[in-house]
């Protein structure tokens, strides 16, 4: 929207992202508990994230009017070291050698690239930017996992989206009026981008409580990283960016960080599984099977 209609709304943006969610996961929740976690401890929380998701969300998007495409998504991974420390002193997770040197290999990927843009106009304010906003959405997931897995996503997206509307719903009235004015409502382009990214934002809001619950959130942000290779194709493909070779470099350089680190996570996950489990799973298989034989033979 930004470079091909010469629009910059994001809270605009926002609001209607949070608006599909309260018409679905909000009504839900207001019909099935009324306004008791709203007035709750969790409600304060809600509030807490939706300020810091939608402040994140503005930040972002508004770099993209001082840097380029590929460089606000693959300035986005400055989120996970966030994320890293948090865990650390919040859930007590504790990493090894390989996740550490993965990170390190994701903000080498990105000093790059900061290195990249210095030489061009204005485009260290938007990478300041995204790296504020990239930090904000670390402290969020952190948070947003900690709360989902204590109330559960359901209750966590309806308490969530209504604050969500009344944050960027003020920021819309005194930010953004005159940009909505001189916005092209005439052009049919203009809803479809307004739409699509609408209803991507919504699946991203939807999906990553469930993510966070079944994994983390670093193993969340870190898969998000991939959509930066397909940001890049689209960047080069779409809107002709025009791409230094260092680009690819860096991007290699983080995608290489990402395997690597999930690669670790997996190793980890199988040593979890001890003898003792694998014993104990044989046992029942063999007790079931003894049980469907009994029940053969009796009919």
């Amino acid at each position: 929207m930004t470079f091909t209609l010469q629009v910059n709304i994001p809270a605009c943006q926002s609001l209607l992202v949070y608006i599909l969610v309260t018409s679905t996961f909000g009504v839900y929740h207001l019909w099935k508990h009324g306004f008791a976690h709203l007035k709750s401890k969790y409600g304060l929380w809600c509030i807490f994230l939706a300020a810091t998701d939608f402040a994140a969300t503005y930040i972002t998007v508004k770099a993209y009017q001082y840097t380029s495409m590929v460089s606000v998504q693959m300035l986005d991974c400055i989120s996970i070291p966030t994320i890293m420390i948090l865990s650390y002193l919040i859930f007590r997770v504790r990493y090894k050698f390989l996740h550490y040197f993965a990170v390190i290999a994701c903000i080498c990927g990105v000093g790059m690239l900061l290195f990249v843009d210095s030489h061009e106009k204005n485009s260290w304010k938007g990478d300041l930017m995204v790296a504020c906003g990239a930090t904000l959405y670390g402290i969020n997931n952190v948070c947003l996992e900690w709360l989902a897995k204590d109330i559960g996503v359901f209750c966590y997206l309806g308490m969530y989206c209504w604050f969500g509307v009344l944050l960027s719903g003020i920021q819309v009235i005194i930010l953004e009026r005159d940009a909505l004015e001189s916005a092209p409502w005439s052009n049919p382009d203009f809803y479809l981008v307004l739409i699509g990214f609408a209803i991507c934002l919504v699946g991203i809001l939807s999906l990553m409580p469930l993510i966070m619950i079944e994994y983390s959130a670093t193993v969340a942000n870190l898969n998000l990283l991939v959509a930066d290779v397909y940001s890049a194709i689209f960047g080069y493909t779409i809107f002709h960016v025009k791409f230094n070779p260092l680009y690819i470099i860096s991007m290699v350089i983080i995608l290489s960080g990402i395997l690597i680190y999930i690669y670790q996570s997996h190793i980890d996950e199988r040593r979890r599984i001890t003898p003792e489990d694998i014993e104990q799973s044989s046992s029942l298989v063999v007790e079931n099977q003894a049980a469907e034989g009994v029940a053969k033979a009796v009919d």
